[in-house]
């Protein structure tokens, strides 16, 4: 087992989350319940590059008649991102949100282990209410939707996590 898994099973029990390792790999997934949305998450560390990727799932797929819709607004997403990105399984219709992290080798900041899983959580929570929004839009008013003005609506975002929040209360 590298330093770097190592490092993210560590993260992970010390702040009390819970886990599923996947036998004969490097991953771990877990489930976090957000504000709007349960939130599973694959956690993958490649120990011989030191690269750490964390992947959340979106909680329901895209029907395949949204995919022009959805990709329009993960790309304007992603457009004022500045950690991670979202993308869309084309042959899934699974929305996801991925993070990386490069590790010096023998060197990993648990704290940024902490971080990268923090940040695809809320980012996967803050997404989900436009992106079933989209999703719930019939098909035949898909070109009357308006994604720019959907973004613009604040009262879809989560609440701003208080200071000194636990992460596991994500």
């Amino acid at each position: 087992m590298s330093v770097l898994h190592v490092s993210v099973l560590n993260a992970f029990r010390e702040r009390g989350w819970k886990y599923r390792p996947v036998p004969d790999a490097e991953v771990i997934e877990a489930d976090f319940e957000a504000h709007h949305t349960k939130v599973s998450l694959h956690v993958q560390s490649f120990g011989e590059s030191g690269v750490l990727s964390v992947v959340a799932d979106a909680s329901f797929p895209v029907p395949r008649t949204h995919f022009l819709a959805v990709s329009e607004l993960l790309m304007r997403t992603n457009k004022v991102l500045n950690l991670g990105n979202f993308e869309l399984d084309w042959d899934e219709g699974r929305v996801m949100f991925r993070v990386s992290n490069m590790f010096p080798p023998n060197r990993v900041d648990e704290r940024i282990v902490s971080g990268l899983v923090f940040a695809a959580v809320a980012e996967m929570d803050r997404l989900t209410p436009f992106l079933s929004i989209v999703c719930r839009t019939p098909a035949g008013e898909l070109l009357l939707l308006q994604i720019t003005e959907l973004m613009s609506r604040e009262e879809l975002l989560p609440p701003e996590p208080e200071e000194g929040t636990n992460m596991s209360r994500v």
